[in-house]
């Protein structure tokens, strides 16, 4: 998930540094995947963590009943799968190339968790990427709700916003959300 804010950059950097200092003492391998591959399954086992080196991702969730929604892309140097490290230990979402073929370094979770025992700065960076990303999803999910709400109450102006803040977004998935409700806009008005 590529993006603009300086702040996600400085501790994308400072993980893939801190990664890369453990590498003589975790288990670890470089995998070339085609596009289409699929990585991580949602649900499974988390046994390993993803750094990409080259290429792109596409994260995708899909929940009960419904059908897969991209909701996130990773490009190089981001970290993937690493949320599975603490909780329930299983993958929330599909993982696959989408941009390739994709080099990826390939980290097991127990020795990346291992890793972090002794070292808190890498703990410290886990927390800060895990927690921008809340933060940034947390956002996107008000303006998308705002969205819906400017639409049931037909309130233009306030689509609108949403609408152009969606589309100043990195997320190719964002700004085709931003451009449906617009249509739902339209079609409101001409119904």
């Amino acid at each position: 998930m590529t993006s603009d804010n300086p702040k996600l950059s400085q501790i994308r950097d400072r993980l893939r540094m801190l990664v890369n200092t453990h590498l003589s003492t975790v288990s670890h391998e470089t995998l070339m995947a085609p596009v289409g591959e699929v990585l991580i399954e949602q649900d499974s086992p988390a046994r390993r963590v993803l750094l990409v080196q080259t290429g792109e991702l596409t994260v995708e969730r899909c929940e009960a009943g419904g059908s897969p929604q991209v909701i996130a892309r990773i490009g190089p140097n981001e970290l993937v799968g690493e949320m599975a490290l603490i909780g329930d230990e299983h993958h929330s979402a599909t993982v696959k190339v989408s941009r390739g073929p994709a080099e990826i370094l390939v980290v097991q979770a127990d020795d990346l968790l291992q890793a972090a025992i002794y070292d808190s700065d890498l703990v410290m960076e886990l927390l800060a990427l895990s927690s921008n990303r809340c933060r940034q999803t947390n956002s996107h999910l008000t303006l998308v709700l705002e969205a819906l709400e400017a639409l049931d109450r037909a309130h233009d102006a306030s689509l609108e916003r949403c609408c152009s803040e969606l589309e100043r977004c990195t997320d190719p998935g964002l700004f085709s959300t931003a451009q449906r409700l617009r249509r739902l806009g339209q079609a409101q008005k001409t119904a």
